[in-house]
């Protein structure tokens, strides 16, 4: 996932953030752009696509 989005963000800082309980989100200035396991965006609970997140970020405008 981080590969992913430096590919398309070459200057983008990412932190990855251990949970324990399940949890996978993607959060972008203090928003969530995807949750697994609150299913923003989605109506089941899962781990994003290939693609998908810098799909999202772009069309946040970001």
């Amino acid at each position: 996932m981080k590969d992913e989005i430096l590919s398309a963000y070459p200057n983008a800082k990412t932190t990855l953030s251990p949970k324990i309980g399940g949890f996978f989100d993607v959060v972008v200035d203090d928003i969530v752009i995807f949750s697994k396991t609150e299913k923003i965006g989605t109506p089941i609970e899962r781990f994003p696509e290939v693609g998908e997140i810098v799909s999202l970020l772009q069309k946040a405008g970001y």
